[in-house]
């Protein structure tokens, strides 16, 4: 008796030459994304000899195998951790915070950045704010000390909104590499609460506090 069509096994064709070019773009842009935001949290001239040395094992290794395709699994294995070693040391310099010190201390140090009485004074270190209230006064100008101790190659800013949509701009600070200090000067704003962020990096954000 034969089987029916609806009893036998369902198979799917996978559309490889969609998948796969889709998959390769998708996992190219998630090492570069991480391999960046590794590079942004040590010091620049560390980014900048990681970066080469990074490429140049790539490059290396490519190379090796294009010569030698025969090469056994275990080979590619060792060739990846080979290329990659520059990455592990780069994320064992950001974990250690090796360099950020020597960077705040050339700019004032960090605990002369810290947050004055009245929240007039923020620090940007490690791509965050020192913190997230400010404390303005009402219905008069204002003040506000801003110095980034990243490196020079992360920049940031301060800017205040109505709420955390960010549509209405209450104040737009000047953006500044790391290194840098600037003194904002705020214009006289209503009593109430608002929102500031960095807009280069939206995720360092808090409250404004007017009264």
């Amino acid at each position: 008796m034969s089987e029916s069509p609806l009893q036998g096994e369902v198979r799917f064709k996978v559309p490889l030459p969609i998948v796969l070019p889709l998959g390769g773009m998708a996992l190219i842009a998630i090492v570069a994304i991480g391999v960046s935001r590794i590079l942004l949290s040590v010091p620049h001239e560390l980014a900048v000899v990681i970066g080469t040395a990074l490429a140049a094992n790539i490059l290396i290794a490519c190379t090796v195998l294009a010569l030698r395709p025969q090469e056994s699994r275990l080979t590619w294995a060792e060739l990846a951790v080979a290329a990659s070693y520059p990455l592990v040391i780069s994320v064992l310099i950001a974990a250690s915070g090796f360099g950020q010190s020597g960077s705040a201390e050339a700019h004032g140090g960090a605990e002369e950045a810290a947050p004055a009485a009245g929240g007039t004074a923020v620090e940007a270190v490690n791509v965050a704010f020192s913190t997230d209230v400010l404390e303005l006064p009402a219905d008069e100008e204002a003040e506000l000390a801003f110095t980034n101790s990243d490196a020079a190659s992360v920049p940031h800013n301060i800017a205040i909104y109505e709420d955390d949509s960010a549509d209405k701009t209450l104040f737009q600070g000047e953006t500044i590499p790391g290194g840098s200090e600037v003194t904002y000067q705020i214009d006289p704003l209503a009593k109430g609460e608002y929102y500031f962020q960095c807009d280069v990096h939206p995720g360092m954000n808090g409250t404004v506090t007017v009264e």
